[in-house]
């Protein structure tokens, strides 16, 4: 049985005031009454009733015939008139107590009303009574205040601990959702902790566009790499692609390895053709932002080449939870979702490769696409009509060759050009002149032919094998 915090609280100062109340009782009135005892058995029974779970209806119906049947019963049997304040005011400030002002001034006005009718009927007791009875009417009174003082000091502290508890859990809540949301897509992180049913609903067929972006190159990586730069450049990958998705109001399903998959029309859309515009525009970010992740990684010591490749396609998907209760996934599935991956697994690092549903939904954008034909993919029992997406913003590649001995790495957006022109004719001087030495064999003489095949200052010669380096470093401004 349920019991209201406020009731159990002021429980024994109730029981406390009723054996009071009873006491008075049987100093002023005749204790061989049948009403006496019918009273006192009211009185005693008054914070039992208290302590039982009821309907809010009920507890007002009991609040009313004690307000009523209190002070009538003492005003019944004759008690005096002290006694039966000091019986009315532990009424009112009970009520206080347990339902706070607004309860005390409706037992205030149910009181009042009562004694108003009875003394209309009948006449006002004497006020005083015997010794005892006033010392005790006046003992009840100071005792019942200084209890309901304590209480209510007692309810604050109690009030103040509960709302510091609620404020840490709702911090510490907060801040779990906020970690959650990290590994949860954006529909699954709203409804688990914004909707009352927390889970999401059945899966539901929706139009999507679907992109995957597969890092290329990086599965090799891995196998001459430390782990902590393994980690440390998929963290960069990660968080470079999911900002990308984020900023175009993609919805981010999953990394998948060194991958990631993300679609748009769900939950929300801006209509298909608006979407499709989304991820192109979020694509060509992604390789945008890429390509400054690599220079950093070339910065940093990484020397293989790394790419980034794009598949995009658009088409009816299945898109909802799927799992039982213990794992629940919140994903896309369907022919859409292995075409788009199909796609990426066709392009070359730096492509963004798109099918004909996705480019029949860009507008002035096709503007920006050429077509590369069909192809065959797996799982397809028809070809896949193929078209390349390049942005019109998107940055010049950075120019990287190497060979045995040698490497070569440009940026044409950041290298001065006469920088680059007069490192490149020192650089054609040097090869020059290695190929006039490969044929100075172990000539010693200083003629004028040997003189011209051995143009060192020592009149030795340079072997075309020795290996070479030339670094260049160079930028505007």
């Amino acid at each position: 049985m349920s019991v209201h915090p406020r009731r159990k609280t002021v429980l024994l100062p109730r029981i406390a005031a009723y054996i009071g109340c009873c006491l008075l009782v049987l100093l002023e009135a005749e204790t061989g009454a049948v009403a006496v005892w019918l009273f006192l058995g009211w009185l005693l029974a008054l914070p039992g009733l208290t302590w039982m779970d009821m309907s809010p209806r009920a507890a007002r119906m009991l609040a009313v015939a004690e307000n009523v049947l209190v002070p009538l019963g003492a005003l019944s049997l004759g008690l005096p008139g002290i006694m039966i304040a000091a019986v009315s005011f532990t009424l009112l400030l009970g009520h206080c107590n347990v339902g706070g002002l607004r309860a005390g001034l409706r037992a205030f006005g149910t009181l009042a009303a009562a004694l108003s009718v009875a003394l209309w009927l009948v006449p006002w007791p004497a006020w005083r009574g015997s010794t005892a009875g006033e010392i005790g009417a006046l003992a009840l009174v100071v005792l019942f205040a200084l209890a309901a003082a304590l209480l209510s000091h007692r309810q604050k502290v109690l009030l103040e601990r509960a709302r510091e508890e609620i404020a840490e859990r709702a911090d510490h809540h907060a801040a779990l959702a906020e970690r959650l949301a990290r590994y949860l897509p954006p529909a699954v992180h709203r409804v688990a902790f914004e909707q009352e049913s927390g889970t999401v609903s059945g899966s539901h067929r929706r139009w999507l566009t679907v992109c995957f972006a597969d890092l290329a190159g990086f599965t090799a990586l891995t196998d001459v790499a430390e782990s902590e730069e393994v980690v440390a450049m998929l963290d960069d990958f990660y968080t470079a692609m999911a900002e990308a998705a984020l900023a175009r109001g993609g919805t981010l399903d999953k990394f998948i390895g060194d991958a990631v998959m993300v679609f748009f029309g769900e939950p929300s859309s801006q209509g298909r053709e608006q979407d499709a515009q989304a991820c192109l525009a979020m694509a060509a970010d992604m390789q945008q932002r890429f390509t400054r992740l690599r220079q950093r990684w070339l910065g940093g010591g990484i020397s293989r080449d790394l790419g980034l490749r794009i598949g995009v396609h658009s088409g009816w998907c299945t898109v909802g939870s799927f799992g039982k209760a213990a794992r629940m996934e919140y994903t896309v599935i369907g022919a859409t979702v292995n075409a788009a991956s199909r796609l990426e697994s066709a392009a070359v690092p730096g492509q963004v490769l798109l099918s004909r549903n996705t480019w029949l939904l860009l507008g002035r954008e096709v503007r920006q696409c050429r077509r590369l034909g069909p192809i065959m993919a797996k799982g397809f029992a028809q070809p896949i009509e193929v078209f390349e997406y390049v942005s019109a913003t998107e940055p010049r590649e950075p120019l990287r060759w190497q060979g045995d001995g040698f490497a070569v790495q440009m940026d044409p957006e950041a290298a001065d050009p006469v920088q680059i022109r007069r490192v490149l004719a020192e650089a054609q001087r040097v090869l020059d002149s290695g190929v006039a030495d490969a044929g100075c064999g172990n000539a010693a003489t200083a003629d004028g032919e040997d003189a011209a095949r051995c143009p060192g200052p020592d009149r030795s010669c340079v072997r075309d094998d020795a290996p070479a380096e030339l670094t260049v470093h160079g930028s505007r401004g």
